[in-house]
């Protein structure tokens, strides 16, 4: 796998350099943290057993430690393994082997991190008086209106056309304390 968008033909001479045939060197053109990878999804789907797949450098196969992670747990799955020239990755060597399992921990700290960080930033904002989610869809005055409608006995379908929103919204105020 290499990169269109960074002097592809730099990292295709690398790969022949190290004996890759030029038919089983993939070229992705959609390189991105969120996007489609059609290339990637058909090499990793076209792996058997025994097969290395070769990058130049990981970043080229992997948009995050997390994708790395899952990349190499497909690999696991065929038995295939992996070679990363820059950073001197070889999933055949004994040493190269023990390092998806590390890579599976550091992709469970950045979670782990990343939920504590947001976790804390959500307490850090209720405690500034604000919440999260939507506004409500009807004001304080409205939702009181709502209620008392209710508790005159008028039908939620009555309220919602009265107050010109959907029977949902009537609903979700009325569960609400007042």
């Amino acid at each position: 796998m290499t990169s269109a968008s960074d002097d592809a033909s730099d990292q295709v001479e690398r790969l022949r350099a190290e004996g890759v045939p030029a038919d089983r060197i993939r070229v992705d053109t959609s390189l991105g943290t969120r996007g489609a990878r059609p290339e990637l999804e058909a090499v990793l789907g076209d792996l058997v057993r025994g097969d290395v797949l070769v990058v130049t450098r990981l970043d080229r196969l992997a948009s995050s430690v997390l994708h790395l992670v899952q990349v190499g747990q497909r690999l696991l799955a065929v038995g295939a393994d992996l070679r990363s020239l820059e950073e001197g990755l070889d999933t055949t060597t004994d040493a190269g082997a023990g390092m998806l399992p590390t890579l599976e921990l550091l992709a469970g700290l950045q979670r782990t991190l990343v939920s504590a960080s947001t976790r804390a930033g959500l307490d850090a904002a209720r405690a500034r008086g604000r919440r999260g989610g939507r506004p409500p869809r009807l004001g304080a005055d409205a939702a009181a209106e709502a209620q008392r409608l209710y508790d005159e006995g008028r039908s939620v379908t009555e309220i919602a056309e009265k107050l010109d929103v959907p029977r949902t919204t009537v609903y979700g105020h009325l569960r609400r304390p007042t």
